[in-house]
């Protein structure tokens, strides 16, 4: 037990309570699941594998902009009609996430027309019927499920949902509701961070979508996506991100479950930031930084990338203090733990994940910085040495250093070195590498923002938002002081000039706005 207990102190870094509490939890789970067997407590159990489905609602005749949904999975597999997870959120069109053991599964998606916080039978505008097994998500990630809505219907067997009494989440015009927040939200607090450790089912409950960022977006900026550790949250950039020049690049953060099967944390990684299926930045590149356990997920994640036109392009991939080569403590857990996380089982360097991590090089467009920590300088060891947590050995496996770019190491200690001053300015450095897309001229104007008028409703929340924060940009290019430099805005630029009609709801509103305020500041 002696050892156990070092194993989780070194390796997770958390008490030993937590631990006890958790696997007393577990213990429970697996006497309900043999008395009285459901889907929704077999998500809970820590040895039991779920899946991950991530789908969209299309509004086609958009009726359902401004109501709160919900979509729900059941399941009669145990129980008739079992609701085995719900996702709420704001207006059609944004995705969703849901966790589910393997079955078969009727998805839902109710409108509260009436807006009294109760989704009813009669309030169902979309239903899909999905299957969940090896053979058809082999990776344990089921995406692109679209829901088509339509009028509202009655479904007899579903019982009426009432929406939780929480506080309404920040509305989004780009991404998931709920997805902005700020770095003291609750949600990212350690109790949530180690909730995601021992019961990856409860977190995902809390943060479906594992996509979170800290303003709306603008499509100008670089996206710098942070990747905790085991135990770890979004929290622990916090020193970078107060440095971060906000004007060039904006945070975006992959917040997920640690204690889960990291095969599918990759997989996850990969379809949501890489594939350009959920979020298609174009010819933006995007830097990812990685801490810990994160950049085993980000490596694995890279497997599955095909640097193909349709992926997003990675400009700096920045792994630090990660353990590509295991932890050795991590056997021992696996072998003597009363429960075994997924996650300590795929860095026991015994199992595939680590042996297989490399199987495959980084694509030469993407450079790689390696940063390394140790924690006693003095009787520096390759061998012996550690950051406190990870081997330096680990940090340092052979092939990581063949096909990193470059390497550099900080007298820092695992989480201690996320505030090296020296460590943060050689990211920084590298970061001014990656090339922006848009042109500095351009980077210049739109930098200046918008306008600062009070616009009507008749205006579309989209375009209201562009006019206020990128409006200068647009009359820069309406007026022929920048030139084009896509597809997009050569029509833009076809429109503005009468030569062919607006197509989209935001140009008919440039254009009204054109006229509305003619006297407006064009310089």
């Amino acid at each position: 037990m002696k050892n156990i207990m070092i194993c989780l102190f070194l390796f997770c870094a958390l008490c030993s309570c937590s631990y006890m509490k958790h696997t007393s939890i577990q213990a429970e789970y697996a006497r309900i699941q043999k008395a009285d067997p459901g889907q929704v407590n077999l998500k809970h159990m820590i040895d039991r594998e779920t899946y991950f489905v991530i789908g969209q609602t299309i509004d086609k005749n958009v009726r359902y902009a401004n109501l709160p949904l919900a979509v729900a999975a059941y399941s009669s597999k145990f129980k008739p009609h079992e609701r085995v997870d719900t996702m709420y959120f704001a207006g059609a069109g944004t995705h969703f996430g849901l966790n589910l053991p393997e079955g078969d599964y009727q998805i839902l998606v109710f409108a509260d027309r009436n807006k009294n916080r109760v989704f009813d039978q009669t309030e169902v505008v979309g239903q899909k019927a999905i299957s969940l097994n090896q053979e058809t998500s082999p990776e344990k990630v089921l995406d692109r499920i679209e829901i088509q809505l339509s009028s509202p219907q009655r479904v007899d067997w579903a019982e009426a949902i009432s929406k939780p009494n929480l506080a309404e989440p920040q509305q989004s015009l780009f991404y998931p509701t709920g997805a902005i927040r700020s770095l003291d939200d609750p949600l990212f607090s350690e109790n949530i961070a180690i909730l995601g450790m021992y019961d990856p089912a409860s977190f995902l409950e809390k943060a479906p979508t594992m996509f979170f960022a800290l303003e709306e977006d603008l499509g100008f900026k670089i996206p710098v996506v942070f990747v905790h550790g085991i135990g770890g949250s979004i929290r622990n950039f916090e020193p970078i991100i107060n440095q971060l020049d906000r004007d060039r690049y904006k945070p975006w953060f992959f917040y997920y479950p640690s204690g889960g099967d990291l095969d599918q944390l990759a997989e996850l990684f990969h379809r949501i930031f890489l594939s350009g299926k959920v979020i298609n930045l174009g010819e933006m590149p995007m830097i990812i930084v990685a801490h810990s356990m994160g950049g085993l997920i980000v490596r694995e994640a890279v497997n599955k990338y095909d640097n193909s036109q349709k992926e997003n392009k990675i400009g700096l991939l920045v792994t630090i203090a990660t353990p590509f080569g295991g932890h050795p403590e991590a056997a021992s857990g696996e072998k003597h733990g009363l429960i075994v996380l997924p996650s300590w089982r795929d860095v026991n360097p015994e199992n595939r994940f680590i042996k297989e991590l490399f199987r495959k090089p980084l694509p030469e467009t993407i450079e790689h910085q390696l940063i390394y920590a140790y924690d006693n300088p003095a009787t520096l060891k390759i061998s012996k040495n550690s950051d406190g947590v990870v081997p330096l050995s680990s940090q340092l496996r052979l092939e990581a250093q063949q096909q990193a770019t470059g390497q550099l190491g900080f007298e820092s200690s695992h989480t201690g070195i996320l505030e090296n001053e020296e460590m943060i300015g050689h990211i920084f450095e590298r970061m001014d590498r990656v090339k922006n897309f848009y042109p500095e001229s351009h980077l210049e104007v739109l930098r200046r923002g918008g306008y600062d008028v009070n616009l009507s409703d008749d205006y579309s929340p989209v375009s209201q938002y562009g006019i206020h924060s990128v409006g200068r940009y647009w009359m820069a290019i309406s007026k022929g002081t920048l030139k084009p430099i896509f597809p997009e805005q050569e029509r833009f630029l076809r429109v503005i000039k009468g030569e062919e009609s607006p197509k989209y709801e935001v140009v008919e509103d440039w254009l009204r706005f054109l006229k509305e305020y003619p006297e407006i500041d064009r310089d």
